[in-house]
Order: structure tokens, then C-alpha cells, then sequence
């Protein structure tokens, strides 16, 4: 089971931002919680965090625009940590 990784409110008026880094890679195990990338908007930088404990696979680029609530990326929870 893939849980998506979204991008979250990032303030009131805010409605996108771009995805400046990926604090982890492709592949990597995340556990809940960990900053898995960081997203800059207009006004503050977001650190996005895994949702699930799984293995990360990412489906957006870094310099990518995203739009609040959308995913840029997905938590494998079907897979066994290393």
C-alpha cells in the first residue's frame, strides 16, 4: 500500500510553491515523520514530512512548481525496512 506524500497549507494566500530540495533520495526508508523535502514559497520555506513509515519514491523534480495538496511523491508501506 503507497500512501501519498502532499504538499500542505502554507499560509493563506499562498498556492503553490517549488520544491527547492529533497532531504532524501529515491528509495531511501522514511519513518512517520522524518523531513523527507523542503518547499519554498513566496513567503516561508515548508519542510514536508512522511506520512508513513515505507520507502520513498519520489514523482516530482527539485526547481518543480507544486500546487497545495498536490503529491509529490509516495511512501511504500508494503515494503520491509532494511
Amino acid at each position: 500500500m503507497s500512501t501519498p506524500i502532499t504538499m500542505p497549507e502554507a499560509g493563506e494566500s499562498v498556492v503553490s510553491g517549488v520544491l527547492s530540495a529533497w532531504i532524501k533520495s529515491d528509495g531511501d526508508w522514511c519513518e512517520r515523520d522524518d523531513i523527507v523535502a523542503e518547499v519554498e514559497t513566496d513567503k516561508i520555506t515548508v519542510e514536508i514530512l512522511a506520512p508513513a513509515s515505507g520507502v520513498l519514491k519520489q514523482t516530482v523534480g527539485e526547481g518543480d512548481e507544486i500546487e497545495i495538496g498536490a503529491a509529490i511523491g509516495e511512501i511504500d508501506e508494503s515494503a520491509e525496512k532494511p
